[in-house]
């Protein structure tokens, strides 16, 4: 919602916010002397409807915002004067125009270089991006390291050697994990991004449907890999053990799809839209061969006798987690 404040006269104003859609039938003007007369109730009664306030002083303008900021509002605040340079303090984002004063600068949070309002939509559009990429990155990297928690917990439980060894944990997080979060701090923005209410300032990084997200995906990739290393142990222990480290590399690497989008499928979000995790995926997929190399097998305690059908059913138990996390999604959103 955009109010206009301004130091022009009241009729001047209110004549420019019908004009720009700003003001319409039913909508209030007032004056700083006006504004004045009101208490905090009354303000707080009208405000939704004051769309227009004229001739205003320093202390009416940070008025203004406080009242917005009292309802649970996000306020922003433009202005280049020294005198703005309160309010826009008092705002949860200041936004300064970049022919302003330096006053004025000095205290937003924002300054518009180009002195174009509509640039505000395009900075909160890109910040809000940053700030989901940021959230799909630190998901997919818990989601990852959950799983292989859960898998190492289970073992433990169960009597099972340990599924994975300090040096392949170590090539998984150091190696495998970082492309892919590196790829999903470059995804577009959602389709719906710019429809959301602001979000609260002093939430946390899992807040929303973040941490189930990562409990869920977590759980699935953990499943996966449990499932791989008791296949494996029919064989020897030791297959255990390669099986479960493949299976971790590839449910870790494929959850990149499901994890670029909280509200779309990864065909929906589009599948070579962000071609940086195609490149990342395929980088993944090269480094893991490296571990198959017969110098290397032992490094990485993957027996000799690990071959193709080891590898399809890493891939199949891991293919298999991703196809949940889609379905599920898809059913949520339905709902």
């Amino acid at each position: 919602k955009t109010v206009m404040i301004t130091g022009d006269h009241k009729t001047t104003a209110v004549a420019i916010a019908r004009e720009i859609g700003i003001s319409e039938d039913g909508h209030m003007a007032l004056t700083g002397t006006e504004l004045d007369a009101l208490t905090e109730e009354e303000l707080k009664r009208d405000l939704e409807k004051i769309t227009v306030y004229a001739r205003v002083s320093p202390e009416n303008k940070i008025r203004i915002v406080r009242a917005w900021q009292d309802k649970g509002n996000i306020a922003a605040m433009t202005g280049d004067g020294v005198n703005d340079a309160p309010a826009l303090k008092q705002a949860d984002i200041g936004i300064a125009m970049g022919t302003g004063t330096d006053v004025a600068k000095d205290a937003s949070a924002m300054i518009l270089t180009d002195d174009n309002f509509a640039s505000i939509i395009s900075a909160v559009k890109v910040g809000r991006n940053v700030f989901d990429n940021i959230k799909k990155a630190i998901a997919y990297l818990f989601s990852g390291n959950l799983g292989a928690i859960i898998a190492i917990l289970f073992a433990l439980v169960v009597g099972w050697a340990n599924p994975f060894t300090a040096l392949q944990l170590l090539f998984i997080n150091l190696v495998n994990d970082s492309l892919p979060a590196i790829a999903l701090g470059m995804e577009k923005e959602e389709p719906t991004i710019m429809n959301r209410k602001p979000r609260d300032p002093n939430e946390g990084i899992f807040s929303g449907d973040t941490l189930t997200s990562v409990i869920y995906r977590g759980s699935l990739i953990g499943i996966a890999v449990i499932i791989a290393q008791y296949i494996g142990m029919q064989t020897s222990p030791e297959m255990g053990v390669a099986m479960a480290f493949s299976t971790l590399i590839w449910s870790r690497t494929l959850q990149t799809f499901p994890a670029r989008s909280n509200s779309q499928s990864a065909i929906k979000a589009g599948f070579f839209s962000n071609r940086m995790v195609i490149l990342a995926v395929s980088l993944c997929a090269i480094l893991y061969t490296v571990t198959l190399i017969p110098g290397l097998r032992s490094v990485f305690s993957i027996p000799a006798t690990f071959g193709l059908t080891q590898i399809g059913i890493s891939v199949g138990l891991a293919l298999a987690a991703i196809v949940l996390m889609e379905v599920t999604k898809l059913i949520l959103k339905k709902k």
